[in-house]
């Protein structure tokens, strides 16, 4: 009797294990209510704080980003020998010095059109009344805009219209517009000036920071924790690095197109295009406003303006649709959807400065989460790896009733790692979990109904790609001139054990020994003891060489034991392989050593048996039958 290493794993085995814990009940136990309250009270609060605490999160995160991009700069200084603190001070200096050097030159040129402006003014006015026509004149326009004044008019309070306007006159006083200047631009210097001591001491303690992290995430997880450190500051540096020069090819490219146009100061709007490309979404759109206005100013006609919207509209679509999606891919680890509500929620929270660190935030707290258990639901709700196994989604596709994308699915697995691996690893393991859902009533009525027509449809896609699969082995094999050996060749009969979750994986077993084997095979249409009696009734040439008897769980071991039995007795001489994958809790008695039973682990597994068997019982002129003892 043969028991070949199991392929479906038990618990404890390092590969997936189907089996799955029953639920408590539909309204789950009093605790895990009490813990998805908490869980809510607590996200609603993570939330408050990040949101009240703003003024000083902004810098800190800033200042994080920063860290994790200036630190392998600091580390090569220092590799080269110098102070740590000297390191520090040299790289925060050079990004002092190109900021301020870009503030100037930016000054500097906008002054320059600043001067301009006043030799293009019959070109403003023109366009300006152009615009007044198309918008405010007669027509449609101007009468829709009429309708609305006049029922303003109507709504508006008397008494409110009839109250005299005080009318006072501010004083021209220089001192006290630079007072509301600083007024309104000091909170932005002080988070700016925040986030740079910030960014100086965490350079210059960044080790320290580090152990102390790892410390609170648990020191029994050290290992994970520092793995999960390193992946977030390589990848968020490795997306930071692939932006900056995506964005600076960018913005070559728009500033030397800008001065083919003749718009002034190309080199300018297209350092701003590249720099708003770090704003999700609108920086494209916002870096357009100036060369656009530049455009309408100083050419009469319109050309000069379409030309500039034409090349900033089709330089975004080619960069946002087809190379970022090519040159990022699985590198931010972040799904498309993700990202836009990664940026619609840190927008809302932080405002501008949430929409720039969305994705740089997002992507720390994604690659943390995939190290961190407690955090891996982030990872699973923003990230773009495939959260189901495969034989979990095809049990999804199956259960929504996506039999034909299922089947593509399958064609892409028969083109790399044939029909039995996907058998194995991916059907077998997908109909164990629907019996284990269907024996515990979870699945409805209507979802049993719509699987089983999906399963109907999903084997017969399968029938018609190992059909053309097939065909070309056949007109390769006669195109070479091989001739199959002539003579009397072994048949094979599965049965299912009981259900239509059991006759799907028999009829799909079925297709796996006609496709590899070549051995005819009849798959019964009834399962369980009526199955064995209509496959001994069928009409055939002679009796089965071998019988198959399959359950993914729809019936139990003593039933199968019994089925077991019943076989024996109808089909005499015949080698019976079991094929029971279900609940290891269940096991199968095999009963006494019998070299006309053969216990399966895998399809793999009986497919191995039936071959040997075929060898064994094929007749060829040059090969007689073997002998029987009496």
């Amino acid at each position: 009797m043969e028991k070949p290493a199991p392929a479906y794993p038990l618990p404890g085995s390092d590969k997936v294990n189907m089996t799955r814990v029953p639920p408590a009940g539909p309204a789950g136990s009093p605790s895990a209510v009490v813990n998805s309250a908490a869980g809510i009270i607590i996200a609603a609060l993570i939330i408050l704080g990040l949101y009240e605490g703003r003024d000083l999160l902004i810098p800190l995160a800033v200042s994080g980003i920063l860290s994790f991009i200036l630190f392998p700069l600091v580390r090569r200084l220092s590799d080269w020998g110098l102070p740590q603190g000297l390191a520090v001070a040299l790289v925060m200096s050079a990004l002092v010095a190109a900021l301020l050097g870009s503030l100037t030159l930016a000054g500097r040129e906008v002054g320059h059109l600043l001067e301009e402006v006043p030799r293009h003014e019959s070109n403003l006015r023109e366009k300006a009344r152009h615009v007044h026509s198309f918008i405010g004149g007669t027509g449609v326009w101007q009468r829709a805009i009429d309708t609305l004044q006049r029922v303003e008019q109507e709504v508006r309070d008397p008494e409110t219209e009839s109250k005299p306007v005080k009318i006072e006159v501010a004083p021209n006083q220089p001192m006290a517009r630079l007072l509301e200047y600083t007024r309104s631009t000091l909170p932005s210097l002080v988070t700016a000036g925040l986030a740079f001591v910030v960014t100086l001491f965490m350079l210059l303690q960044y080790e320290q920071l580090r152990d102390r992290m790892l410390r609170l995430m648990g020191v029994g997880e050290i290992g994970r924790s520092t793995q999960a450190l390193n992946d977030a500051g390589s990848d968020l540096a490795h997306f930071l690095l692939l932006q900056a020069g995506l964005n600076a090819s960018f913005g070559l490219v728009m500033g030397v197109a800008l001065w083919v146009i003749g718009i002034p100061s190309p080199g300018l709007w297209g350092a701003m295009a590249a720099l708003m490309r770090f704003v999700p979404y609108v920086g494209s759109t916002l870096s357009a406003i100036f060369p656009l206005a530049l455009a309408a100013m100083i050419d009469s006609g319109w050309v000069m303006l379409i030309e500039t919207a034409a090349v900033f509209l089709a330089a975004e679509v080619a960069v946002g649709q087809l190379v970022e999606p090519l040159l990022f891919g699985s590198y931010t680890r972040l799904s498309s959807i993700a990202v836009v509500l990664c940026a619609a929620f840190w927008t809302f929270l932080w405002g501008p400065v949430g929409l720039i660190l969305a994705v740089p935030l997002t992507l720390t707290i994604v690659v943390i989460g995939q190290h961190i258990p407690r955090l891996e639901f982030l990872s699973v709700l923003f990230g773009n790896e495939a959260v189901l196994e495969p034989h979990e989604k095809l049990y999804h596709q199956l259960l929504a009733g996506d039999a034909a994308e299922a089947a593509e699915e399958a064609d892409i697995w028969l083109n790399e790692d044939g029909y039995a691996k996907y058998l194995d690893e991916t059907i077998i393991p997908s109909l164990r979990i629907a019996s284990d859902d269907h024996r515990r009533a979870v699945l409805g009525k209507e979802q049993l109904d719509r699987f089983k027509e999906s399963m109907i449809e999903y084997i017969a896609h399968i029938r018609e790609l190992l059909d053309f699969k097939n065909e070309q082995r056949n007109a390769e094999t006669t195109a070479s001139g091989q001739v199959a050996p002539a003579g009397k060749v072994p048949a094979a009969v599965v049965i299912a054990g009981r259900g239509a979750i059991d006759q799907g994986a028999a009829e799909l077993v079925t297709e796996a020994i006609r496709f590899e084997l070549g051995i005819p095979t009849q798959c019964s249409s009834l399962g369980g003891l009526t199955g064995i009696s209509a496959a001994s009734g069928a009409e055939r040439d002679a009796p089965p060489d071998i019988v198959v008897l399959l359950s993914v769980g729809e019936v139990t071991a003593a039933q199968l034991t019994l089925l077991r039995r019943r076989a024996r007795r109808v089909f005499d001489g015949a080698v019976i392989i079991i094929g029971y994958w279900c609940n290891p809790r269940d096991p199968l008695d095999h009963g006494q050593d019998d070299d006309r039973l053969i216990f399966a682990e895998s399809v793999d597994s009986i497919l191995g048996s039936a071959r040997r068997i075929a060898n064994e019982r094929t007749i060829t002129p040059n090969r007689p039958p073997p002998l029987k003892l009496v």
